[in-house]
């Protein structure tokens, strides 16, 4: 029988050939193993990639819905951080301006006057707020704030009150100047945008509005009973009459109360809002998990086959290495003996 001798080169050359395709096996089959999936889909699939297709386009979908999803409940929730905060500031001051009306006394009013315009400043700052860069009640004008400054408030009211000597004369410019079409605070005050913010879609027919701005009625309402309060810093506001002072911190209070209900309201309907968020991102959710398990049915893997065959791998390699180590090794006696 004749025998056909193998080269040395030829012997190495297959070695690591066969090194090579144990190596791009192995890879293979550790990444089936991470992923669950198979390399090749094609050869599962039989080459008829429609169905699979269909439920990739299916998850790209949803995954486009759920950052959507994401960032509305992001927003939502600072708005209505934000919101609470301007309730709480409100609140927080109705029983200061009650007892500085029902005791008139100077330096009690104008205190209070103090603690109204710092309250006044924090609840614009509050709506003034900013998530990624987008303002929260601006409407469509995201690039900036929907309010101007506390002071400079204060300063276009001042000069709309020039002249009024009376709390119930303040009362009507002010309210005039917040609710009038084309007041103070429209043509002035509110510099966001009036168009709101446009539909965000969560889902397959699942939309949602956020159209709430700072030109809300119930937070011109609140904003109003705040600067009725901060006018009480000036200690010469009515040429120093504690009485009128006195009647428009009633007024301011009387203001601030009224305005908590409709604000309640619209928390609560931003609350609203946010629990739809929830559930459409939970029914989101599931529908992935449906999808993706369709998947895995279609160019999923046995992980036991996969772990088993893995291992076979791992010694066959082994293996190798352990014959190229001896034949390095061969000497000449060794190979005459």
């Amino acid at each position: 029988m004749t025998t056909v001798a193998i080269g040395d080169l030829a012997q190495n050359l297959q070695m690591r050939r066969y090194n090579s395709d144990l190596k791009t096996r192995l890879s293979t089959l550790a990444q089936e193993l991470t992923s669950g999936q198979s390399a090749d889909p094609a050869k599962l699939v039989s080459g008829d990639f429609a169905p699979l297709s269909a439920i990739e386009h299916s998850l790209n979908t949803l995954s486009s819905y759920q950052m959507a999803g994401s960032e509305a409940a992001l927003m939502t929730a600072a708005m209505q951080a934000s919101l609470t905060n301007v309730s709480d500031v409100a609140s927080s001051l109705e029983s200061s301006l009650l007892i500085a009306a029902s005791s008139p006394e100077t330096n009690l009013l104008t205190s209070t006057g103090v603690d109204a315009h710092e309250k006044l400043d924090q609840a614009i700052g509050a709506l003034n707020a900013s998530v990624a860069g987008r303002s929260l009640f601006s409407g469509m004008a995201t690039d900036r704030a929907p309010l101007i400054s506390g002071d400079e408030m204060m300063a276009a009211l001042q000069t709309s009150l020039a002249g009024q000597t009376t709390a119930q004369g303040v009362s009507d410019v002010m309210e005039a100047w917040f609710n009038a079409r084309g007041g103070g605070f429209e043509t002035v005050g509110y510099v966001g945008s009036e168009e709101p913010i446009g539909d965000v879609r969560l889902g397959d027919g699942a939309t949602l509005s956020l159209s709430i701005t700072a030109e809300d009625q119930s937070i011109r309402d609140v904003i109003r009973g705040l600067a009725m309060g901060a006018l009480l810093a000036d200690g010469g506001l009515f040429a120093g009459d504690t009485t009128e002072r006195a009647k428009l911190a009633k007024a301011s209070a009387e203001q601030l109360l009224t305005a908590s209900g409709p604000m309640a309201a619209l928390q609560g309907t931003l609350g609203t809002a946010q629990e739809r968020i929830e559930t459409i991102q939970v029914e989101n959710t599931s529908k992935s998990a449906i999808l993706e398990l369709a998947k895995s049915e279609i160019v999923g893997v046995d992980p036991y086959e996969v772990a088993t065959e893995l291992e076979s791998v791992q010694a066959q390699i082994e293996t190798l290495y352990t014959i190229t180590a001896r034949l390095s090794r061969l000497s000449l006696t060794d190979y005459l003996s």
